[in-house]
């Protein structure tokens, strides 16, 4: 079935090829539009023809939420929606959400030397990113990438053009901000940007440690978070099948970063890691394991299967649940790794956001987690989905269900809908269902993980 309004709307092989290559989908059409009325019409269309449709930012969902995670949808591709200004007295940066992360940065950079919050692969499309959370080096001291939101424009399931802001149909600006995809199409943001700081420190300290031993650094690192952890201080526990290390990146000066790192250091064993002092690009670039400057065809993919966690503080009974399962997957030879990350604790700027501020459910979590698991060559083992699912399960099956969450934007299709529900959204998701209703009750901007699926 091929849609068409005039020359826009069209099938598009290498718009539908998905970053996670495990999870292909097929849509009806695929839509590039270049202005706000050709999206208009592009939902007036799937909407009478009673398609489901998607919008496609930079294609990175670990699900294919870019497609809709299924066949059959009317995919809005957002590419051509990258432009980005800012305002030089009030610092607002106006951002099309078919933009990615490495070429925004640049570009606001480039306009005064201002920066917003955002994640660290530069591919990713900022559309995304930013309503499912938008977690970065820079999150603990600027706040997730939806906190730097002030507006959004979004086109409706009628087809109508609002804006989202927090005097401006508050309810649906409530909501996009931590399940924004399921409400409509977003065409561009208004971020608050900030100067981007002049010097930061990057560090890197690998760790040579047994399974107790990463037990203990672990509890160490939620303790830090939760007490006397700076906000200038980012940080993560970097593991994988033959290498462990703490690294991140500190807002400040480098006797500043001493300070604030000893006491870490030396509960871990005072190894000996790498630390370089870099402007604001260089820092983004370290982390980006490549160049900032992306293509508008950038054409970039992956095989894997990812799963996440969020967590509030641990006991000792689930650390050490969860760390037993480091033997077993240390005899996966594959290339996964595990990303831990100090998301929250008192001086973050994510967790002094007040709890119902934004439908972003994690305020209250010291640790966000991200599992990945790729091959280089070939098809995903049919039996490879047990290595994590057990992994996830440690916790899940242990710890107290009020601790434990899941986070979005690493999108995991073998959650049920229910499940995915529960864990993206916890306690906000009553409220943001009945948002769905009044926005989009026929349920046109649906995929299987989605707010409204299933009822």
């Amino acid at each position: 079935m091929l849609l068409t309004i005039n020359s826009y709307l069209l099938l598009l092989p290498a718009s539908i090829k998905p970053f996670n290559l495990r999870l292909p989908f097929t849509p009806v059409a695929v839509a590039v539009p270049s202005t706000v009325a050709q999206v208009q019409a592009a939902v007036a269309c799937g909407a009478h023809a009673k398609v489901l449709i998607t919008a496609n930012s930079g294609g990175h969902s670990y699900a294919s939420h870019g497609l809709r995670g299924e066949d059959g949808h009317l995919m809005i591709d957002m590419r051509l929606f990258n432009d980005v200004t800012v305002e030089s007295s009030s610092g607002i940066a106006v951002v099309g959400v078919g933009g990615r992360l490495g070429n925004i940065a640049q570009s606001l950079f480039n306009n005064g030397e201002r920066a917003v919050s955002h994640g660290t692969c530069p591919g990713v499309g900022i559309g995304g990113h930013v309503i499912g959370g938008g977690y970065g080096f820079s999150s603990r001291t600027h706040g997730l990438a939806l906190d730097n939101l002030v507006e959004a424009q979004v086109v409706l399931a009628n087809s109508t053009v609002v804006t989202a802001s927090v005097t401006e149909n508050s309810d649906l600006f409530w909501a996009i901000r931590g399940a924004g995809a399921s409400y409509g199409i977003i065409t561009n943001y208004k971020f608050q940007t900030y100067p981007a700081p002049a010097q930061s420190i990057t560090f890197q300290y690998p760790l040579n440690l047994s399974q107790k031993e990463v037990k203990a650094v672990y509890m160490t690192l939620q303790h830090y978070a939760s007490t006397t952890m700076p906000g200038g201080m980012s940080m993560r526990l970097f593991v994988n099948a033959d290498f462990i290390a703490l690294m991140g990146v500190f807002y400040g000066t480098k006797q500043a970063f001493q300070t604030a790192i000893q006491p870490i250091l030396r509960k871990v064993g005072n190894p000996t890691g790498e630390v370089s002092q870099m402007g604001y690009l260089d820092t983004l670039s370290t982390f980006a394991y490549g160049n900032l400057t992306l293509p508008l065809d950038y054409d970039v993919h992956e095989t894997f299967f990812s799963k996440s966690l969020m967590t509030a503080a641990v006991t000792d009974a689930v650390a050490d649940a969860f760390w037993a399962y480091l033997p077993v997957a240390k005899s996966v030879k594959r290339e996964w790794f595990l990303l831990i990350d100090l998301h929250g604790g008192p001086s973050s700027a994510i967790s002094k956001v007040p709890a119902n501020a934004t439908s972003y459910a994690h305020r209250h979590t010291i640790f966000k987690y991200e599992f990945y698991d790729r091959v280089t060559n070939g098809t995903y083992p049919s039996d490879g989905f047990s290595f994590f699912n057990d992994w996830v399960a440690t916790i899940t099956n242990t710890m107290n269900p009020s601790g434990v969450g899941m986070y979005i934007n690493y999108a995991d299709p073998t959650l049920t809908t229910e499940e995915a529900q529960h864990y993206y959204w916890l306690d906000h998701y009553s409220r943001l269902e009945d948002i769905k209703k009044a926005y989009d009750p026929t349920n046109i901007f649906s995929n299987p993980q989605s707010v409204g699926r299933g009822n």
